[in-house]
């Protein structure tokens, strides 16, 4: 069993969500950066407004200008730089701390400035703009990133508090921002760190599937390779298949034979995995299924009984319709063994896939092939009829022979649930 290629893939597959992880922080870079703009002329504009309020020309400071002109050419060239750049993971990484150091620097001496000019109270708009740089990280890699930026306003305010409010005066202003900054970096944080493990949990498992089941791939983003180790299981393996298909496809076009076979393999993967199952493989017109595996599932056979009834009753409806539409009636048969089998990751570096192995395999395909000789849809063995505990209804109809096997197999007929009236699906 080659699991070495999967795993490789899977890294692959780590590197590239990286990628999309960086690609996704620098879009809102991207955002932010135009925000960054929109908030340097909001300042620009209510420092305006307060000279003019308040009859107080600001000064030519040297000081003051240099803050301005020096991030206002930064955020503008920003802007510029973050259009064309690539995604790096590295980048995604390091070019935050470039941005925090900015944003708080410059701010923070344009606001000192203007109370050193004017006097006029600035925490409570200082207090404000900084609030607004910590939101900037909730679409960026980290959460680190937003653990630095709250840092980064507690010690700026503090500063500029203890600049207008010299002694102990600024203490109490000081608790209730700082509480109010980590309240807000929590909820940034947690929102992104969320919605980043909500994102990475369905590219995972939707690139995973694509190799291999829904039910392997949701163990893998669960437990990591460890997943696709070769292990022994007790399972219940199903075969299904379509009687009589061939003929029937020779009657139809190419495109109503592929519409019919997705219609069917649809309902009849929705049963398995509603029932628990996993639909190991499709083989032509016919499904294999197990329930056991790759979790163990103490109820495996009783689960797989009660699929194979809802597969009977899942046709007997598609009947009716095609019955309503003038189509012929589709039959089906359904082999259905308990035992011990090898769960694996199978195949080449090109083409591989998880599956089972063993002689319960093949004598479960034996007993499928067995339905249309003993004339019914639904045949189950000896081994899987005890495990399921007597909760069916059915009849021991014979012990026969199968090709490979010396010894007889016991098969039973499924009727329905045990208490519960079913009308026999005949082959």
């Amino acid at each position: 069993m080659d699991a070495q290629s999967t795993i490789a893939r899977i890294r692959t597959a780590r590197h590239n969500e990286d990628l999309v992880l960086a690609e996704g922080a620098l879009e809102a870079e991207r955002v932010v950066a135009r925000v960054r703009l929109g908030l340097i002329g909001f300042m620009a504009l209510g420092t305006a407004v307060q000279s003019l309020l308040t009859h107080h020309r600001l000064p030519l400071d040297p000081w003051l200008v240099a803050a301005v002109l020096v991030y206002l050419t930064l955020a503008a060239g920003n802007a510029v730089f973050l259009r064309g750049v690539a995604a790096s993971v590295r980048g995604a990484e390091l070019a935050p701390l470039a941005y925090l150091l900015v944003d708080y620097g410059c701010l923070t001496l344009f606001q000192l400035r203007v109370f050193s000019a004017t006097q006029a109270p600035a925490l409570g708009s200082l207090a404000a703009v900084y609030a607004v740089i910590l939101c900037f990280s909730v679409g960026r890699r980290r959460a680190w990133h937003v653990a630095v930026s709250c840092a980064c306003a507690c010690f700026c305010f503090a500063v500029a508090a203890r600049i207008e409010e010299p002694g102990a005066a600024a203490l109490p202003q000081i608790c209730i921002v700082h509480g109010s900054f980590a309240a807000l970096a929590l909820l940034v944080g947690r929102t992104g760190t969320r919605t980043r493990r909500m994102f990475l949990g369905l590219r995972r498992r939707e690139n995973l599937s694509r190799f291999v089941p829904h039910a392997v791939a949701d163990r893998l983003v669960r437990f990591g390779e460890e997943a696709l180790e070769p292990t022994q299981r007790e399972v219940t393996i199903l075969f299904c298949d379509l009687r009589d298909f061939t003929a029937l496809s020779e009657q139809l076009a190419p495109r109503a034979v592929l519409e019919l076979l997705d219609a069917h393999f649809a309902d009849l993967t929705q049963i398995v995995q509603g029932r628990g199952g996993m639909v190991a493989k499709l083989i032509g017109d016919g499904l294999m299924a197990v329930w056991g595996a790759p979790d163990r599932q103490e109820d495996h056979a009783a689960a797989a009984l009660a699929a194979a009834l809802d597969m009977r009753r899942k046709l007997a409806e598609r009947n009716a319709e095609r019955a309503r539409a003038g189509g012929e009636r589709l039959r089906m048969g359904i082999g259905v063994h308990s035992g011990a089998v090898a769960a694996g990751m199978l195949g080449g570096a090109e083409q591989h896939e998880y599956t089972v192995i063993g002689d319960a395999v093949n004598l479960a395909s034996r007993v499928e092939g067995l339905t249309k000789e003993q004339r019914v849809d639904i045949l189950v063995t000896e081994a899987t009829w005890r495990l399921a505990g007597g909760r069916f209804r059915g009849e021991r109809l014979a012990e026969l022979r199968v090709k490979g096997r010396e010894e007889p197999v016991v098969v039973w007929r499924l009727d329905g649930h045990a208490g519960e009236e079913d009308l026999l699906a005949v082959g």
